[in-house]
């Protein structure tokens, strides 16, 4: 056998050591002070645009089945509208948890791989889901206008975007209970306040409640439909 001084000495320390950068002490600093949600989130969003240069990066949080609403702004307005190509991509994007781009002079969304493509200066939108466990909790809608697109270091967005993400995660299912148990879990008597708190928070769209809650619609409905008749007879 190879002593184990002899396997250590094939990985000499190089004597580099990395440290983190300033915005990730930063990161850290605003979830382990957070109180209040909507507060971190917005001090998240502010990061963003000092860490990109960018200067106007919303949330996309659901208003209705087919509808969307820039629920947290680094520009400062709360439940803004966004334009009729955005909301189209955000009802493509909530399905497809894809990453999609608005280009100049064009209202269709197109699809964008991160991990392959590079983001030009001829795109005006970079719309990123927020997602926890495949779902998509929001969209990060991120305005390239008057801005180089091509420095935009995408690993940060993506890296903060968790972040927010876990945050909306917790204000849907605050003991995390529901959200990370198995998804075909028996019945619990005590699911019934999780479900309709899921369901409101998600602005009564109850298949974006099912994704939080690890369920699929079918089991949702059918969840709701037995605790509800079980807390009737009680």
């Amino acid at each position: 056998m190879y002593k184990i001084a002899d396997i250590q000495e094939y990985r000499k320390d190089s004597g580099i050591k990395s440290s983190p950068s300033a915005w990730v002490n930063e990161v850290a600093n605003v979830l382990e002070s957070r109180y209040h949600d909507d507060e971190a989130i917005q001090q998240l969003l502010m990061l963003a645009t000092q860490v990109t240069g960018l200067s106007n990066i919303s949330i996309a949080v659901p208003d209705s089945p087919s509808r969307f609403k820039a629920q947290y702004c680094s520009t400062g307005i709360s439940n803004g509208v966004y334009s009729f190509a955005v909301q189209h991509a955000l009802c493509r994007q909530f399905e497809s948890r894809e990453w999609l781009t608005i280009g100049d002079n064009s209202e269709r969304p197109e699809h964008f791989d991160p991990q392959l493509e590079s983001l030009s200066g001829s795109m005006r939108c970079l719309l990123v889901p927020l997602t926890i466990r495949q779902s998509v909790m929001a969209v990060m809608v991120v305005d390239l206008r008057g801005h180089d697109a091509g420095t935009l270091d995408l690993a940060e967005i993506r890296f903060i975007g968790a972040q927010i993400a876990t945050i909306l995660a917790t204000q849907v299912v605050p003991n995390f209970k529901t959200l990370y148990a198995r998804p075909y879990q028996r019945v619990q008597e005590n699911e019934l306040d999780d479900i309709h708190a899921a369901i409101d928070k998600c602005n009564g769209n109850k298949t974006m409640a099912a994704k939080v809650l690890g369920l699929t619609p079918r089991q949702l409905r059918y969840r709701l439909s037995k605790l509800s008749e079980e807390a009737a007879e009680a």
